[in-house]
């Protein structure tokens, strides 16, 4: 086999953040991944319906750029994207690492790499709208197809991984050139990143600050990068923030919160930490794993999470803990170890192609 250096890597997700709109979490995290195997020297391009960010290092090719609606559409992105992979040409990588919608992609003539970033099992059970339940629980057994497909399965946090038997984790990671402590305001700030309604609930952060933070802090601040924001005294909006300025928000702030229902891992929650920045979250399992069930930052029942906030912004000490631990704890989830780790996924997923083995103990 080749050296792991000389392997061609595709990596396939339908978009990749561009300036604008909301990004997602597992086009940030392709980017970031593409990024550092590409500073380390591997021949490594991006597969994607959408442009790439400027400036990127690695190579990037773009599919069916005729069919703009592909990308636009979640149903056709869903439902026939998947078939549409079979006449894409993929034979010019040694192995080709897809982060979702490759359900019906049949013509695996090489090594592949799945990453389950959550379960749609989940995301039906959390979801707060009937459309959103049951669009996820069509997807959910697409996702058992995709893993039945892959040559090799990797999930990010332990309860994706139980649910799709995966051989391995996949941990994410800030880019700590980027993410890194700061001066924090003056002021007590609060910052949210996510969505105004579904399981993110940006509603229920912005209540909980206007009727319990605000009153008593009337100079505290909420930052909400959300589609939704409310105008209201103390709320500023973010807007679409890029990725640096987006990092300014979290250093600068002196707590993430959340109120998300599910996450498969919440890379917001990471980039707090290696930011320097306390995160007070609702209870779900990305929330366990990258916070340790609480060891490096507050994990609350709903109706606690405004008592916890003003508990943390009138003890400046129990602030300058978590943001110690957490530095700590964010260099679990280092860049080099990340990148290190997915180079090795791809080295067993080669030689189990080639022997034939697909899904099982190398």
């Amino acid at each position: 086999m080749k050296d792991i250096e000389d392997l061609k890597i595709g990596i396939f997700h339908a978009t990749l953040p561009s300036e604008g709109r909301k990004l997602g979490g597992v086009e940030v995290f392709v980017d970031r991944l593409a990024s550092a195997l590409a500073c380390r020297g591997c021949d490594v391009e991006v597969i994607s319906l959408t442009a790439a960010p400027p400036g990127r290092l690695y190579k990037h090719r773009r599919l069916f750029q005729d069919w703009p609606v592909l990308h636009k559409s979640k149903f056709l992105r869903m439902y026939f994207l998947p078939l549409l992979l079979n006449v894409a040409d993929l034979k010019r990588y040694d192995v080709v690492h897809f982060h979702g919608d490759d359900w019906a992609y049949l013509r695996r003539s090489i090594a592949s790499v799945r990453t389950f970033h959550g379960s749609a099992l989940w995301e039906a059970r959390s979801a707060q709208s009937l459309k959103r339940k049951i669009s996820q629980f069509i997807v959910f057994p697409l996702e058992l197809l995709a893993g039945k497909l892959a040559t090799l399965k990797l999930a990010v946090g332990a309860e994706t991984k139980a649910i799709y038997h995966a051989d391995g984790m996949s941990d994410l990671f800030a880019t700590a050139s980027v993410f890194h402590p700061g001066e924090k305001t003056t002021f007590p700030s609060l910052v949210f990143v996510g969505t105004w309604e579904g399981r993110k609930r940006g509603r229920l952060v912005a209540e909980r600050f206007l009727t319990e933070i605000a009153p008593k802090y009337p100079e505290a601040k909420l930052f909400m990068a959300c589609d939704f924001v409310p105008e209201a005294p103390g709320i500023i909006d973010l807007s679409s923030p890029s990725e640096e300025k987006l990092a300014k928000v979290f250093r600068e702030s002196w707590m993430l919160v959340s109120a998300s229902t599910y996450e498969g891992f919440g890379i917001p929650y990471l980039e707090a930490l290696a930011s320097g920045t306390v995160v007070v979250t609702t209870k779900n399992s990305g929330a366990n794993y990258v916070l340790d069930n609480g060891k490096f930052g507050r994990i609350v029942e709903d109706g606690a999470l405004g008592l916890s906030i003003l508990e943390l912004i009138g003890d400046e000490r129990a602030r300058q803990e978590y943001e110690r631990s957490g530095l700590s704890r964010a260099i679990r989830f280092s860049e080099s170890q990340v990148i290190s780790d997915h180079l090795a996924h791809y080295a067993a997923a080669i030689r189990r192609f080639r022997t034939g083995k697909r899904n099982s103990e190398d």
